[in-house]
């Protein structure tokens, strides 16, 4: 005979708990205390030769007067050298065009630990012949705490809003299941390009740096009241 059913199979009853994933995030600021300043000399002439002497000449009155106004805890590099020719379209217009000459930039990169000699360091290098300033930026050499504070500020509001959600749901947090950080800053900048300047005495302000960082957690909830 056929077996007859007795009814539907019970099923495994479903687990009370639930997950919620928030994202906290935090920002700090900090002093800026250290300067990185980019300065070029761009020398144009009829030949490469008269270029590169030219440029030559023009940097190193640059660098010498840069260094006595950048101070002993000053770091100067070279961070790019460009020789290159001009062009010019020759009056036949099926003829390709011709060299016009030649051009040569050399750039320099001048990192100071005293933001208070920045003025005076771009004054020095444009009245020695600096005719580029190719890029200026503040930050601040020490982040760490700043970064602390930022996940701990971070933590505190992922929190936060994955209490305020399980209240409204009727739940409550039990325990905090996979957790991921980033961090991060980004100091103010200034730039510009191919821009020449009148050497003066030269204002500028060094700003702050924010730093952020982000939490982003995995809460385990239980129903009110449940711990």
């Amino acid at each position: 005979a056929p077996l007859s059913s007795h009814g539907p199979v019970a099923s495994a009853a479903a687990p009370d708990t639930s997950r919620l994933t928030v994202t906290g995030t935090g920002s700090v600021r900090v002093q800026a205390d250290r300067v990185r300043l980019q300065v070029a000399v761009e020398t144009e002439a009829a030949t490469a030769d008269a270029a590169s002497r030219d440029n030559a000449a023009t940097m190193t009155r640059v660098l010498e007067r840069v260094r006595p106004a950048a101070g002993t805890g000053a770091r100067i590099e070279t961070t790019g050298y460009q020789l290159s020719p001009r062009y010019r379209q020759s009056p036949d217009r099926e003829a390709p065009p011709e060299i016009a000459g030649y051009r040569a930039v050399n750039q320099v990169v001048v990192v100071l630990d005293d933001v208070d000699r920045t003025g005076r360091v771009l004054d020095a290098a444009l009245e020695a012949g600096a005719n580029r300033v190719t890029g200026l930026s503040f930050f601040a050499s020490d982040t760490e705490a700043a970064r602390l504070d930022a996940l701990r500020l971070a933590t505190e509001r992922a929190r936060a809003e994955a209490t305020a959600v399980a209240e409204a749901l009727g739940l409550t947090i039990h325990s905090a299941e996979n957790i991921q950080t980033s961090s991060g800053g980004m100091a103010p900048v200034f730039r510009s390009s191919a821009m020449e300047f009148q050497a003066m005495d030269t204002p500028v302000e060094a700003g702050s740096q924010s730093v952020e960082a982000s939490v982003t957690i995995t809460y385990r909830l239980l129903p009110g009241g449940a711990r």
